[in-house]
């Protein structure tokens, strides 16, 4: 008889290897379980690789060093480039000059180039000298995969050349460093389709507005990438009572604010607190997601198979019957045994159905991850977060964080380019996974009246409409 879960391959596979891997499954996040997180205070540093990644692009390394495009010391030869292009009087040597350091602080800011123009996201690099560097392109890969896949509109506005100016049309028209590269695989399985719908909608609707686009694409992606694993986290824990077709709000507190141990986002089950207790059971999750997964029900093309989580796993099981359900059952609970053997640990298993051996096996797999090592992978969301989304508040610990001007973004792509009731606003709030309490409620709406962005009809609350900000 076939074998429902694969445990002949997931024995033989831990064996060899002798230590956790996920064997055909997709994987989920690009946390490492190293002491430090590279992402800690770098996220920018990935946008480049993430772009081209979406537009399918590389950087060539010989055209790149030629032009020196990120040593701007002296005169940076790229400028000199473009001032070659035009035309100078030949007793005016002055004027080229003064060109040439105009476009030195215009383009570039240190090493790096500025993106003047959305194109250029696509010249900013991650010099690959450390493993630590090597890294951040898993990140890349990952936000690829989980935000922009397939999309053709996220696509063009990183890949058009169209500027409404000659001096940006000069630049970019100079740039050659570019070719087509070849399409990256899926890596990451995609669990949370409507993080992924709001990034897409609220970076199209950005982009129509350039400025203010240059400046929030990376905050914006910074946000639906934090969102996403914390959310990840919370799902994992809810086992097969988790609803991958919505987001689970979150309690966040606003940076200007003073908070209390009462308030909602210092709260031990609905702020960061309970993300951060639950962040050391995301590595045993995901390996027990992972073993699961290898089973007669996941018909996948290829040598990988879908990370289907306990609730979605749950239903296809169910919908096969009861007879079904018992047959995997007895199964789950014979892997329960091989695993623990493999890992050498005893646990006592008294499941009579499956949404326990789900836990179970959990627990399992738990009991067999060093502690250290769950933990360290665990971090590696304070490390995403830190900076810019989490904020130390003395003893109350680290509290979910919303900056000033990440909150006017917020509103901007929640409102759009109509005005909508202030009650809609919170709601729209909660759907990118944020929620507030009444007391950073009432902050926000004095913010937004001084801001002269609410348009109010009356004293009462549903009378009051927040209005489009671009």
């Amino acid at each position: 008889m076939t074998q429902l879960i694969e445990r002949d391959y997931l024995i033989s596979h831990l064996t060899k290897l002798q230590r956790h891997d996920k064997g055909k499954a997709m994987t989920v996040l690009p946390f490492s379980t190293k002491k430090t997180s590279p992402i800690k205070g770098q996220f920018n540093k990935v946008l480049g690789d993430y772009v081209r990644n979406v537009c399918e692009l590389k950087l060539e390394e010989k055209q790149f060093k030629q032009t020196e495009l990120y040593t701007s010391t002296q005169e940076n030869p790229l400028s000199e480039q473009i001032a070659k292009t035009i035309e100078f009087d030949e007793d005016q040597e002055d004027d080229k000059y003064d060109f040439i350091r105009f476009l030195d602080q215009y383009l570039f800011n240190q090493e790096e180039i500025k993106p003047i123009h959305p194109f250029l996201f696509n010249y900013m690099q991650v010099k690959k000298k450390n493993k630590n560097e090597n890294e951040l392109s898993k990140y890349a890969h990952f936000i690829r995969d989980i935000l922009a896949l397939k999309n053709n509109e996220v696509k063009e506005i990183f890949s058009s050349k169209e500027t409404d100016d000659i001096l940006t049309e000069l630049i970019i028209s100079n740039l050659d460093a570019l070719t087509e590269a070849k399409p990256l695989n899926v890596e990451y399985e995609p669990l949370l389709s409507p993080i992924t719908k709001l990034y897409q909608e609220d970076l199209v609707f950005l982009s129509k507005y350039k400025d203010y686009f240059l400046t929030s694409f990376p905050l914006l992606t910074h946000f639906y990438v934090f969102m996403y694993v914390c959310q990840i986290t919370l799902k994992f824990e809810q086992f097969i009572d988790a609803d991958f077709d919505s987001l689970h709000p979150i309690y966040f507190a606003l940076e200007w604010e003073s908070i209390t141990q009462r308030r909602k986002a210092a709260d031990e089950l609905e702020g960061f607190k309970f993300i951060k207790e639950k962040s050391k059971n995301l590595f045993p999750h995901i390996h027990a997601i992972s073993q699961i997964s290898h089973n007669s029900l996941n018909k996948t093309s290829g040598d990988r198979v879908k990370f289907i989580p306990y609730s979605t796993l749950y239903q296809k099981i169910s919908i096969q019957g009861e007879e079904f359900e018992q047959r995997f059952l007895l199964e789950l609970k014979l892997w329960i045994k091989d695993y623990l053997k493999w890992a050498n640990k005893e646990l006592e298993d008294n499941s009579t159905d499956l949404p326990t051996a789900f836990k179970v096996l959990f627990q399992s797999v738990k009991k067999g991850t060093n502690s250290e090592v769950a933990e360290r992978y665990g971090k590696n969301i304070e490390a995403l977060g830190a900076n810019q989304f989490l904020k130390g508040r003395g003893s109350i610990g680290q509290v979910l964080n919303i900056k000033h001007d990440f909150l006017l973004l917020l509103t901007a792509v929640s409102v759009k380019d109509k005005r909508i009731p202030l009650n809609d606003l919170f709601i729209e709030f909660e759907k990118r996974g944020i929620a507030f309490d009444r007391y950073s409620k009432k902050e926000i709406i004095t913010l937004l009246d001084n801001l002269n962005i609410l348009d109010k009809k009356s004293d009462s609350g549903d009378a009051q409409y927040v209005k489009a900000i671009l």
